[in-house]
């Protein structure tokens, strides 16, 4: 697919930063990205990250066995772990855990008995182990889910990265932030199909190839961040058919906002079935080829 022109960017190479206005050169431009991708290969396969999930279990109301028999609820597909490890009950919006062997443990600490390791009432959550496995309840909307990960998986030590695009600094774009007037929610439908609103303080506006594109954002984890979920044309193609991921810094005192495309990055659902990933609004869905960032991972 034919790459757009970046006019407004060919007649202005150097590109400046949103929070400095100094001039960023094509060697420092280039050094900022590949740090950037250093430290997202780097957190994929870390303890925390996404090359580790192997399964993501939603549980029904009462007992709900977990171990590698076939008989269980929850079946570990792998035989080297115990056929009953334990069962997980969910009693009327709190979870429990009863092993059925030895050495499964919570900060290091045996657990004994049925035990109470999630109630978001009262903001209880802990995590459990047993040898490399590595588990945790979260909730979804109304749904609450084992996520569970081996540290020792396969997919971790078979890792060899993520392909990227060429770095290219025409697709460091200058954006506006547009804030919306009052307060605003759009609905988010993650793969499984749940939807739910979240804040979006407002857009960003920005040009490629002299036509103009918007993208709304949503607030981020860090307060001086904005959180984009985008669909182009590579999507499906070279890159994931669910969209693609960014943060920028908020805007500046002028309302620039820098919008690095080569900092585009995959959602985890491309490296693990075991995510439950937000896809783009159908806003978000360019009609023009970024071809920037992250390409596709795996068969997905």
């Amino acid at each position: 697919m034919k790459k757009p022109l970046l006019k407004a960017l060919i007649l202005l190479p150097l590109v400046f930063s949103c929070q400095k206005n100094e001039i960023l050169s094509e060697e420092e431009h280039r050094k900022e990205i590949e740090a950037w991708h250093e430290e997202k290969m780097t957190s994929l396969k870390a303890e925390n990250g996404w090359l580790n999930l192997i399964g993501l279990y939603w549980l029904e109301e009462g007992g709900n066995s977990f171990g590698s028999g076939e008989s269980m609820d929850f079946k570990l597909e792998n035989s080297t772990f115990p056929v009953e490890l334990g069962v997980f009950f969910l009693e009327e919006g709190k979870v429990y855990f009863e092993p059925l062997v030895n050495e499964v443990k919570s900060d290091g600490i045996a657990v004994e008995g049925k035990t109470l390791i999630f109630d978001a009432e009262n903001k209880i959550t802990k995590p459990l182990s047993y040898k490399s496995l590595h588990w945790l309840i979260i909730k979804r909307a109304d749904a609450y889910g084992v996520r569970l990960r081996d540290y020792e998986a396969e997919s971790v030590r078979n890792f060899k990265g993520v392909e990227q695009f060429p770095i290219d600094l025409n697709w460091r774009l200058q954006a506006r932030f547009i804030p919306y007037e009052s307060s605003k929610t759009i609905a988010i439908t993650n793969v499984i199909g749940q939807t739910t609103q979240n804040p979006c303080p407002g857009y960003l506006e920005f040009e490629i190839a002299d036509k103009t594109f918007r993208l709304d954002a949503l607030e981020a984890e860090e307060e001086d961040e904005l959180f984009l979920i985008f669909a182009d044309e590579t999507s499906g193609r070279e890159t994931y058919g669910g969209g693609r991921y960014m943060y920028v810094k908020r805007a500046d005192v002028s309302g620039r906002v820098i919008l690095d495309f080569n900092k585009a990055y995959n959602p985890p659902c491309v490296y693990t079935p075991h995510a439950t990933c937000p896809l783009p609004p159908r806003q978000n869905m360019l009609d023009v080829a970024i071809s920037a960032g992250h390409k596709n991972y795996g068969d997905h």
